[in-house]
């Protein structure tokens, strides 16, 4: 399945809506080099995750050859920024919305992206003088968007070439497309970038913006959506209300769930009621089997909690697609042991009404996560550590011994990463070695005091077996 770039999509209804003709390509739809991007075009907008970043760096030098102004934005950009301006006069921290038009009326202006100037584009930061040095390094960081109301509702119209899909309690597969209610996330896991990208307060769009998104949704045909906030149920009362919209456009609905959230707000008639009123699947970051690994990352979750919910999600008829995460700080033997237990007593050996799945990923450090910067503090100063993700107040202590973590750069990998092996020889920075193998097999390369990357790999591998053995969908 293909989902489609809402993030640029926002854009496209700012920028029409202000007078601009607008374009775009979704480079992971089809098989597209930098060099095959159409010419003639007064600016290229560009979004994309880390995993792309190899493709985000040759679209820059692409458009640099070409001589034509670009802007990155998107979560590598927010994650990458100092790195990203080597190829990009212009980057893009967190949400765009704002920032766009302002560079947009500066090159109609006929000045280059490098010269911005702070009036062009701090706003509402004006005196800032951390914002005004990160602007003058062409990197902007807009305020967040407060009243999220003022965005347009993303253009949709290139919607039917992407082929998602949703099934019914009775196995009829629903079109389906996707969508944010919210943005924002309150939770404190140390390997989660989303504050990075949202910030850690909640924000909603106000329901009327919500009905009127519903609305062109299913006036487009579609019939599912696909939530993509943080942690759709986080606030009962506002999902009642939602729920009762999508139950008049007859929409079923997928989104991320958080154990802790179901539990505390009415458990399983909680789900019963989202379920009355088009809920058919929820993804779950389990993340462990050990709870000593999710205390290590401060999931404020518990096995227990994850067991139980499975188990209500199953009794009711909601499907449920569990994540867990292979080589997390203090993962020993033991842990991934407690892993296979938890996955075979409540899945692969339980008698299961539903089809649930699993998700089974290896780490990789992001920037400005708590992880992320312990590994950097451990080795050594010069390292592309962004300051500005100091900003946040967060640190769960100073001292990660208990973690121990190291990492492991040898030929043996260079030959598949994602970045060309020779920008190694110079200095790896850290996305550049968070990030091996080819898309659709990235493998962490961090490991910690007990286990190594085989080991790591290996015990991925034989649970993999395991669930596809037993016919789970993995």
């Amino acid at each position: 399945m293909v989902f489609p770039p809402l993030g640029l999509w926002w854009l496209w209804s700012i920028l029409e809506q202000a007078g601009h003709k607008v374009s775009f390509i979704d480079m992971s739809e089809h098989n597209v080099e930098p060099t095959d991007i159409p010419h003639g075009f007064d600016v290229y907008l560009v979004s994309g995750t880390s995993p792309q970043g190899r493709e985000i760096r040759k679209l820059g030098l692409e458009f640099q050859r070409r001589g034509v102004p670009a802007v990155l934005g998107g979560p590598h950009a927010t994650n990458y920024p100092r790195n990203s301006r080597r190829y990009y006069p212009l980057v893009v921290r967190r949400e765009g919305e704002q920032a766009v038009l302002k560079a947009i009326s500066h090159i109609e202006r006929g000045l280059p992206l490098e010269c911005l100037s702070d009036e062009d584009l701090i706003g509402s930061r004006d005196g800032d003088p951390k914002a005004a040095e990160k602007c003058r390094r062409g990197i902007i960081e807009e305020p967040f968007i407060a009243d999220l109301g003022t965005i347009p509702i993303p253009d949709r119209s290139y919607a039917d070439r992407y082929h998602y899909y949703l099934s019914d309690e009775k196995g009829n597969k629903h079109r389906g497309t996707t969508m944010f209610t919210s943005r924002g996330c309150p939770k404190r896991c140390d390997f989660c970038d989303s504050p990075n990208l949202w910030s850690r307060i909640v924000r909603n769009t106000p329901m009327p913006k919500l009905v009127e998104e519903f609305q062109q949704i299913s006036d487009l045909g579609f019939g599912a959506i696909q939530f993509y906030d943080d942690i759709l149920p986080i606030n009962p009362r506002r999902v009642r209300e939602m729920c009762g919209h999508l139950k008049r456009f007859g929409l079923i609905w997928r989104c991320f769930c958080r154990v802790d959230i179901i539990t505390k707000h009415g458990g399983k008639d909680y789900l019963q009621f989202m379920y009355d009123h088009g809920l058919r699947e929820v993804l779950i970051g389990a993340e462990s089997g050990s709870q000593e690994i999710l205390d290590n990352i401060h999931k404020e979750t518990t096995v227990e909690q994850n067991a139980t919910v499975l188990e209500w999600c199953d009794e009711v008829g909601i499907r449920c697609k569990l994540s867990f995460i292979i080589g997390l700080p203090g993962e020993t033997h033991e842990t991934l042991e407690e892993t296979k237990r938890f996955l075979r007593r409540h899945l692969i050996e339980a008698n299961r009404r539903m089809q649930h799945k699993v998700d089974l990923c290896s780490y990789i450090p992001m920037a400005g996560t708590p992880i992320y910067k312990a590994v950097m503090r451990k080795r050594g100063a010069g390292l592309d550590i962004e300051e500005e993700f100091d900003t946040y107040g967060y640190h769960p202590g100073e001292d990660f011994s208990d973690f121990d973590l190291q990492w492991t750069v040898d030929a043996a990998l260079m030959d598949n990463f994602f970045y060309e092996p020779e920008t190694l020889n110079g200095g790896a920075n850290p996305d550049e070695i968070f990030y091996k193998g080819r898309m659709g097999a990235v493998r962490a390369i961090v490991t910690t005091s007990s286990l190594n990357r085989e080991e790591l790999q290996k015990a991925r591998d034989e649970i993999e077996a395991e669930v596809r053995q037993a016919g789970i969908t993995y």
